[in-house]
């Protein structure tokens, strides 16, 4: 679950369970009302709202009804010490993400957690997968390896990436490559660094994601 380190997180809940979930996402905002989401959610981007379930101040279903008056795209979980049937059969219309009993289960946490980040990325465009679990934030302009540490790319190999990047799948020819990446050098002849670029490009990445084809040009595997 690396991509969810890309998403911001609101939580209204407890402390213990903020220290939880900054495991697993980029930011977590702690909130002690349901309420207090709207301060929030629409200013600041976060992508993922878990409400509480229990709270005595607001029904998390009353505020999960008014995001969904006009936003269909933010993921959101509940939190519940208990579930009851009349509960859960209000929520189904409301497109959630899961829901997630106290106390806290390790599997079933990870559970609704895979969920949420397959529903993230069915949202986002910022986010292009490549092999061996690799990835790549558009936004960010970063690129993570499997365990989601970035992988340090040098001005010229961010250039080439975001061009390989843009052709969707498709090949890129190398006169195309070199005018992107060296449209205000003096020297026409880009061949051989081309060349050293890829070379050294394609050792930061898995093997065979950068192909190559004498007549079409270049291309980047994505998954």
């Amino acid at each position: 679950m690396h991509n969810l380190k890309f998403s911001r997180l609101i939580l209204v809940g407890r402390a213990k369970e903020k220290e939880y979930f900054e495991k697993y996402f980029r930011e977590v905002k702690l909130l002690d009302d349901n309420r207090e989401v709207f301060k929030f959610y629409n200013k600041n981007s976060f992508s993922t709202i878990f409400l509480d379930c229990d709270s005595k101040k607001s029904s998390a279903i009353d505020i999960c009804k008014k995001i969904r008056e006009d936003d269909r795209d933010t993921v959101i979980v509940l939190l519940a010490d208990f579930l009851d049937r009349n509960r859960l059969e209000e929520a189904i219309p409301l497109h959630l993400s899961g829901c997630i009993q106290r106390p806290f289960k390790k599997k079933r946490i990870e559970s609704v957690l895979f969920d949420v980040e397959h529903d993230l990325e069915l949202l986002s465009t910022d986010i292009t997968k490549l092999k061996n679990g690799y990835h790549f934030s558009y936004t960010h302009q970063i690129l993570y390896d499997s365990f989601h540490c970035e992988v340090k790319l040098t001005k010229n190999e961010l250039k080439l990436l975001n061009v390989l990047i843009r052709a969707k799948d498709e090949f890129v020819d190398a006169v195309s490559i070199e005018h992107d990446i060296w449209a205000d050098s003096d020297n026409y002849d880009c061949t051989n660094r081309l060349k050293n670029l890829l070379y050294n490009l394609r050792k930061k990445l898995p093997n065979s994601c950068i192909l190559n084809s004498y007549d079409l040009g270049y291309k980047l595997v994505h998954v």
